[in-house]
């Protein structure tokens, strides 16, 4: 997950860098530094030096560091150690590392339809429902 070469549509805050506002990445975005505002990903990495002040809208997000705005993480939210996350954090699956901070509403969402699929009711009824055996 982490972007050793800059990919196309990435953006990569480096340690000690500020930048504030709203920013829509079409990739991947690697905080290390400070973002104060709302980013808008596909997959994010907030690393053990970055800090969100702001809400974070993805589909995969890993946190090592902070964020103070809640997350909407629409398929996989991965909560390190190192992490602290506080404000709503809505999210389709999630797994906590122990020694993880997070305070605030925890809120399951839908998983995308492209996910595994679950067995419906009528998947789980018995084949014949007419033969009644005692």
């Amino acid at each position: 997950m982490m972007a050793d070469n800059n990919p196309k549509g990435s953006l990569f805050v480096g340690e000690g860098v500020i930048v504030r506002g709203t920013f829509e990445v079409p990739e991947m975005a690697v905080v290390a530094g400070l973002v104060e505002g709302e980013l808008n990903t596909k997959e994010v990495l907030v690393d053990t030096s970055g800090i969100v002040n702001g809400r974070i809208n993805a589909e995969v997000v890993e946190v090592r560091g902070e964020v103070t705005q809640g997350l909407n993480v629409t398929n996989h939210l991965n909560v390190r150690s190192s992490a602290k996350i506080t404000g709503l954090t809505q999210y389709a699956e999630m797994s906590v590392e122990k020694g993880a901070k997070l305070s605030g509403e925890l809120r399951l969402i839908d998983a995308p339809v492209s996910s595994v699929s679950h067995p419906t009711e009528t998947d789980i009824q018995p084949k014949d429902e007419n033969s009644d055996t005692e």
